[in-house]
């Protein structure tokens, strides 16, 4: 609690700042940055996807990741939604973290094994620090619904980098 105030603090106050100098500065009004990013995915004006992960700053990488995997490669894992969750990912720590004590990871990129042989390479040669983890390392959880379109099931899946669960009925 915050003092007499009544006011419960949680993780999410941490993505505030204390310098003065920075836009999301502990003030009244000021909004941090946020990194809940559930989202619902429409096709044709439809529903097509329900997907949401935690992770904090890796979120958004997360979904996206995902969901390029899920309408990008189709052909590669359906109808098997696992296997589009569970390919291998990169996260860019190229930021302040959100979280105290809103560490630098700036050239900072995590890829996890076993990813298409050069992409480290690659990514080294273009300036930037790879750490190579393993399989299932990048933390994320996503977990995905989907409608689909060709059979107008419901299909659930959620990622096997953590304890996460998806249902579908």
């Amino acid at each position: 609690m915050l003092g007499d105030t009544g006011i419960g603090l949680s993780t999410r106050g941490e993505q505030f700042w204390l310098d003065p100098d920075r836009a999301n500065q502990l003030r009244p009004r000021a909004r941090p940055r946020y990194t809940l990013t559930p989202s619902i995915v429409l096709r044709d004006g439809e529903p097509f996807l329900a997907i949401g992960t935690p992770g904090g700053d890796n979120q958004d990488q997360t979904i996206l990741q995902t969901f390029l995997n899920i309408v990008e490669f189709r052909d590669a894992w359906y109808p098997n939604l696992h296997d589009a969750i569970q390919w291998p990912r990169v996260r860019t720590q190229h930021l302040y973290g959100s979280f105290w004590p809103h560490a630098a990871g700036f050239t900072q990129v995590d890829v996890e094994a076993p990813l298409a042989a050069g992409v480290a390479e690659e990514l080294r040669r273009r300036g930037h620090q790879v750490n190579e983890v393993p399989a299932l390392g990048v933390s994320g959880c996503a977990t995905v619904v989907m409608l689909d379109p060709a059979t107008a099931n419901r299909v659930a899946a959620a990622d096997p980098r953590r304890d996460c669960y998806a249902l579908a009925y």
